[in-house]
């Protein structure tokens, strides 16, 4: 049966509903080979330690250098006293000459799950291809009960008796996706609640009903609520999230571990490191990282710079020489510390005649690499690159 790429995709609308944004996902199958798979794999089982030592390192320096490292005041007391460690994390790589570098890792509100974990399968099995995330799902179905059952211990209760929410913004549709397809693979009852419709006050947390929450899966970066407020109290909603968080009278998955994390500034820290050789037995994953500073005066051309909160590619900038090749301006993101890390080539490849850039992603769901993922742009990969499936 010979379908469009809307009459495929419209199959699958109840759980890929952003799938026609700006022509998001692509109706093709990129052939990639196992062996591609498992340097991608291995290379996010390389560098998370090094990720994790970094953040207990930063979580150690002292409150000016936290600052200057671009983590908001208000977070510090979460940041210096969280244990939690992260649960979800998308590692992007680029190869390179046969080398795989990372660019970046977003760990705390990762995207592009449901992509990877479901729909890449159905996409590689349509084409007659085999998804090189053929367990995935599994995996990650039983990581994340796992950690509902962590969070659960770090308030002091057992999951049944926790109230579960899955939040994001009600106007996202790729936010509410992702959380409800998580939501699909909980074995505990929860809800999902609009980011915007949760309450709280001294003492709890409150969902759109009125109901305590115990455990928030929020897809909602911890830099957007550090800034919100009451839209008629004029209050700021962290004053209340933050004791509370603090108190162990709410988890949140992903935790402030995983904030630390998320901060392009950690790249920063963990050249410094490298260089005074303080990153001990990690030789392996150090290579993964492109050199990175904080300031472009100790950076030669080319090289990329991009804000130490930014996200969706926006605010990125390419330099080979003193003038910007490319820019993705954003006036949410421009007021931002700059990082300053090494360009790299990436990949090209070409569909419809036309050239794009790929990147490979990989997830790691308590520290295991499962999920490997790409996604086509020009020379930037933004919010209106493209998801490609891929197969053997």
């Amino acid at each position: 049966m010979n379908l469009t790429r809307k009459q495929f995709y419209e199959q699958y609308k109840d759980i890929f509903s952003w799938y026609d944004a700006d022509g998001y996902a692509c109706y093709d199958v990129l052939t990639v080979s196992p062996q591609i798979i498992e340097k991608v794999k291995q290379a996010a089982a390389n560098v998370w330690p090094i990720l994790l030592q970094a953040a207990n390192i930063m979580r150690s320096l002292d409150t000016d250098t936290l600052l200057n490292f671009d983590y908001p005041a208000e977070t510090l007391r979460l940041i210096k006293s969280s244990i939690q460690p992260p649960f979800i994390a998308r590692c992007d790589f680029a190869i390179n000459n046969d080398k795989v570098y990372l660019l970046e890792c977003n760990a705390e509100v990762a995207t592009f799950i449901a992509e990877t974990f479901k729909i890449n399968g159905i996409v590689a099995n349509h084409f007659g291809k085999t998804d090189p995330n053929l367990k995935s799902e599994l995996i990650l179905q039983q990581q994340l009960n796992k950690y509902i059952e962590l969070a659960a211990e770090y308030l002091n209760k057992s999951p049944q008796d926790c109230h579960i929410i899955f939040s994001a913004l009600s106007q996202a549709d790729e936010d509410i996706g992702t959380v409800e397809y998580l939501r699909s693979l909980c074995q505990y009852k929860s809800a999902y609640c609009p980011i915007e419709k949760i309450t709280m006050d001294e003492q709890y947390v409150y969902d759109h009903i009125d109901r305590k929450v115990d455990i928030i899966y929020r897809l909602y970066p911890t830099e957007w609520m550090v800034e919100d407020k009451d839209p008629n109290l004029g209050v700021s909603l962290w004053d209340y999230l933050e004791p509370l968080v603090y108190d162990k009278k709410v988890a949140l998955i992903n935790p402030l571990s995983s904030f630390i994390i998320q901060n392009k500034a950690l790249m920063a820290l963990i050249t410094e490191l490298g260089l005074d050789n303080s990153l001990k037995n990690s030789q392996s994953g150090y290579s993964h990282f492109l050199p990175t500073f904080m300031k472009d005066s100790h950076i030669s051309y080319p090289f990329v710079s991009k804000p130490t909160w930014g996200r969706e590619g926006k605010e990125v900038e390419i330099f080979k020489s003193e003038i910007s090749l490319i820019n993705n301006p954003s006036p949410d993101y421009s007021h931002l510390y700059k990082v300053y890390q090494q360009y790299v080539d990436m990949p090209l490849i070409k569909m419809e005649e036309d050239t794009y850039t790929l990147q490979l992603s990989c997830f790691l769901i308590n520290g295991i690499p499962e999920g490997v993922g790409a996604r086509i742009g020009k020379d930037l990969i933004t919010n209106t690159s493209k998801f490609l499936p891929i197969g053997y």
